[in-house]
């Protein structure tokens, strides 16, 4: 799919609000001029996050599952003192997550609230960025322009210990009622393609906080509902790629019941669940039932175990960025052969007849002129030697994802945190390879951050690859026992 149709879809996707069919993407793509095959549709949208399939192939957007819904939060003390909360990620499953959370706006009885600093701890900053998963939340407090000046990577990716975040100014709000610390903040999707968001306070904050009311009653009903719809989803779905992915299924499938004027806010929810948590998996973070690891295989995959943890791709059927990368290797490296860089990228397990080694060492020999044409030594200098660090850390992963891959029929006696982990690093390092690609492109200041990053990478990768290779020999051995 070109890069113009990719972008037409999207667009399409962050505005159209009906239901509609892989067909319907076709002729809107085929009135400009571009032809895509509706099977190809079909794949881009069932792997978007931001599409839901619905029934008799017919799809529907984010914008059109949550525009209207409604979700609801508490302020922290912090937050009230100051006359200001925070977005963060309060608003996760409804709005839009390539939307910085502080370019939210919130309108209250008719007019956009003001944007308004809060002072805070990196702990209570963290905290309010959580479901975007603790490993992310550095990252996105340095995304806010008011912490421009944070650079992370110098700082090995630690936040200082007093901070500003951009928050929504309450003081209007506070000045019409008697807003006080239990109350909460009633919010319905107004624009989801714009992040406008309708904010309406709830006073209902008790004298006696050990009475039990009304409300009290329907917050609870209310949390035993996402609590069953969320142990229901494991089953059937699994960990999704996100927690965002995981709440947009449930929010989604039961609107009906959870996107109310009763309704209570996941935060609240996870602080008193006894079956719900954050659970590690692998190098990141999912929801999942409390105290339990979450397993690489089960119910919702193991049909597909066969296609192994790359998805069954052949691995010398390589992307091209991967296959530049190790080009332009060579090329920094001075060096100007590059007849022996087939068998280099093929994982050394792997058996391939000479037909097909000839035609991968083709393939390199055609991308090599291109590349040779217009490499510069001296603009890749700063880049080279990440590159080249990178490109050792994939070849390594991408050996043990070919024997894990051999395997596939028997994944579930591999150490199940582990074999996420490893999915994850060669995903990881992946994304990095396609961005060192890119030889038009600056990454001066993403460099440190590229380091730090590859650090974390080849520990992480030493802390797990004796358990998945030990498992890797045992069923080899398993194969060719003796009788």
């Amino acid at each position: 799919m070109t890069i113009a149709a990719e972008a037409l879809i999207a667009h399409f996707l962050r505005t159209y609000r009906e239901p509609f069919t892989a067909k319907d993407v076709s002729k809107l793509l085929a009135q400009v001029g571009i032809k895509v095959p509706v099977r190809e549709i079909v794949e881009y949208l069932e792997s978007d996050p931001l599409v839901f399939p619905l029934e008799h192939r017919l799809f529907l957007t984010r914008t059109g599952a949550f525009t209207g819904q409604f979700f609801s939060f508490v302020p922290t003390p912090q937050e009230l003192a100051q006359g200001v909360f925070v977005p963060g990620d309060r608003c996760v499953p409804f709005v839009d997550m390539e939307m910085l959370s502080c370019t939210l706006q919130f309108e209250y009885n008719g007019r956009v609230l003001e944007p308004k600093l809060f002072e805070t701890d990196c702990n209570q900053a963290r905290e309010l960025f959580s479901l975007f998963g603790d490993e992310y939340a550095a990252q996105y407090i340095a995304a806010d322009p008011v912490n421009k000046q944070l650079r992370l990577a110098e700082q090995e990716f630690e936040l200082p210990s007093r901070l500003s975040l951009t928050g929504v100014s309450i003081d209007r709000i506070m000045q019409d009622c008697d807003f006080k610390y239990g109350d909460r903040f009633l919010c319905r999707v107004v624009e989801w393609e714009k992040g406008l968001i309708e904010i309406f306070p709830l006073v209902t904050h008790k004298h006696n906080p050990l009475q039990v009311n009304g409300e009290d009653m329907a917050r609870q009903r209310w949390n035993d509902m996402l609590e069953k719809a969320l142990l229901e989803s494991f089953d059937r779905l699994g960990p999704c790629a996100s927690m965002d992915e995981q709440l947009a299924n449930v929010f989604y499938e039961c609107r009906m019941d959870l996107c109310t004027a009763d309704c209570g806010s996941v935060r609240e929810f996870l602080g008193t669940s006894k079956k719900v948590a954050m659970e590690l998996f692998g190098v990141e973070t999912r929801l999942w039932r409390r105290g339990e690891d979450v397993p690489a295989v089960g119910k919702w995959n193991e049909h597909d175990v066969h296609c192994g943890l790359d998805g069954g791709v052949p691995m010398y059927s390589l992307p091209d960025y991967v296959i530049d990368c190790y080009i332009q290797d060579v090329l920094f490296a001075k060096e100007e052969d590059v007849s022996g860089l087939a068998r280099k990228i093929i994982p050394a397990a792997m058996e391939i007849s000479p037909a097909e080694e000839r035609e991968f060492a083709l393939h390199i020999m055609h991308r090599n002129d291109i590349l040779r044409k217009k490499y510069n030594w001296f603009a890749d200098f700063s880049r080279g030697a990440i590159r080249h660090r990178a490109l050792e850390l994939y070849a390594k992963v991408g050996d043990l994802v070919y024997d894990v891959d051999c395997a596939s029929d028997r994944l579930t006696e591999f150490p199940q945190q582990e074999l996420v982990t490893l999915s994850q690093l060669f995903s990881h390092v992946s994304r990095m390879l396609e961005l060192l690609s890119r030889l038009n492109e600056n990454l001066d200041e993403e460099e440190s951050a590229m380091q730090l990053s590859l650090e974390g990478m080849e520990y992480n990768f030493e802390d797990i690859r004796y358990q998945l290779k030990a498992v890797v020999e045992r069923l080899k051995n398993d194969r060719f026992k003796v009788i």
